[in-house]
């Protein structure tokens, strides 16, 4: 499967210099990205985000000082996700039990219903053909050397940089 994703540049320079990329805890994201290991039954720390070629995405991804990397990964790296439901599981694990994000917290039943959240659950854990999703979203544990077939770097100065000249 061809997956494009956007990475620091030094994520770049670890992946040409033969190195395995895995990603880091993010202490923001850490309570939702735990979730989804664990829903996807990943093994690593913080789930990669990615894209497929040729398919519908949610967004550009470019930001300063970004690469574009466009791997081939084996089909059995790559999870899937439909985009919008896992946006609306991050908006959503807010009204969660604090230790259990499969369970709604009594207090949020009026926001989110247990049926709710066990669609949410069912449709990020079951994997379909990239055809199957809207929006698909591609999810790696990580990013291998072997796996990298170009690459673009993007990088746009910010508005107080040009001001300066």
């Amino acid at each position: 499967m061809t997956v494009i994703t956007y990475q620091s540049k030094r994520v770049l320079k670890i992946v040409q210099s033969g190195k395995v990329y895995r990603a880091h805890r993010n202490i923001g994201m850490d309570r939702v990205y735990s979730a989804l290991v664990e829903i996807l039954g990943l093994h690593c720390e913080c789930p990669i985000f990615g894209c497929l070629r040729f398919r519908r995405q949610c967004t550009n991804g470019k930001v300063s000082s970004s690469a574009k990397l466009v791997l081939k990964v084996p089909d059995e790296c790559v999870k899937l996700t439909e985009y919008s439901v896992w946006a609306d599981f991050m908006y959503h694990i807010q009204y969660t039990k604090p230790a259990d994000y499969t369970m709604v917290a009594v207090d949020s039943v009026e926001q989110l219903s247990q049926v709710q959240l066990d669609k949410m659950i069912h449709s990020l854990k079951k994997q379909r053909r990239p055809l199957a999703y809207r929006c698909p979203q591609a999810i790696l544990e990580e990013i291998r050397p072997e796996w990298l077939v170009d690459f673009s770097l993007h990088n746009k100065e910010s508005f107080w940089q040009r001001r300066k000249k």
